[in-house]
């Protein structure tokens, strides 16, 4: 069986450089606090280097900072916070609907606290001037990609969604300045949505994320940041309400792009209408 966290980090302290150790006291002082961060907002609370706390992570036998935390969470909460955090075992099935549906509804509220109105006013400036936009997510921010192409196709510009790294890389490899690149993180720490960002920022296209509002690893690619705030913690390997809430910045963008040509708009979206209406009875 895996050594736990604490121990892997006061048995291996010996071995570390000052600025690691000093990663590894931070993290043994304030481990409930710790799981809720991104690698880039934890460095600047303890003064250090990004590099630094990976460096100390592969020390402890991890991938990275990401899986320390998910292994760290799995030993400072309940298990069933891993699925949703508001929920408890002895939740019956209307409880729990009632407790998503108030996490959803804390979500919109508070992103709406977080999100820069300026931000998403030039996001959809970027939008509505692009040449081509192409939409990126992974695991479970594939489909939030796959949805705002949907929507986006609708404007009449070419719009793609890739939710492959391959297909990501490849495609903003190819962009060009007046493409738009979008990309949905809710960590702001997926090493394949960065890398991604970086080629396509690298070619002159213009780089928008919509992620978690605190500060993280995407930040350094992204031209536009358009932040968003949950209930639920950083180390969560599924999303559940940070969803809705990218789901809802996806809808205001579209809108407001519509709303620069809104004939134009009723056009398209009379059209597409059209086009699927002999695919239902």
């Amino acid at each position: 069986m895996p050594k736990p966290v604490f121990q892997r980090l006061r048995e291996e302290k010996s071995t570390f450089r000052d600025s690691e150790e000093r990663v590894a006291d931070y993290i043994l002082a304030h481990a409930g606090e710790v799981v809720n961060l991104p690698i880039t907002a934890l460095a600047e609370r303890i003064g250090v280097s990004e590099a630094t706390i990976v460096r100390m992570c592969k020390k402890i036998g991890f991938h990275g900072f990401q899986e320390l935390k998910i292994n760290l969470a799995l030993e400072t909460v309940s298990p069933i916070q891993t699925v949703h955090e508001e929920i408890s075992e002895q939740d019956d099935v209307g409880t729990i609907m009632r407790k998503v549906a108030a996490a959803n509804t804390h979500a919109l509220q508070a992103t709406l606290d977080v999100l820069s109105e300026a931000e998403l006013k030039r996001a959809v400036d970027r939008l509505y001037e692009a040449s081509s936009i192409q939409f990126y997510g992974v695991g479970g921010s594939g489909p939030v990609a796959m949805d705002a192409a949907h929507k986006f196709m609708k404007t009449g510009k070419p719009v793609t969604p890739y939710t492959d790294p391959h297909m990501q890389a490849m495609a903003a490899s190819l962009v060009e300045p007046g493409d738009v690149v979008v990309a949905i993180s809710h960590s702001g720490s997926s090493r394949d949505i960065i890398d991604a960002l970086a080629i396509a920022r690298s070619r002159g296209a213009t780089t928008i994320g919509i992620t978690h509002y605190a500060r993280s690893p995407i930040d350094k690619v992204v031209d536009i940041k358009l932040g968003t705030s949950s209930y639920e913690t950083l180390y969560r390997m599924e999303s559940t309400s940070s969803r809705i809430a990218q789901l809802a910045i996806i809808d205001a963008l579209f809108i407001g792009v519509c709303l620069r040509d809104p004939e134009r708009a009723v056009r398209n979206i009379v059209a597409t209408r059209e086009a699927i209406a002999p695919k239902r009875f």
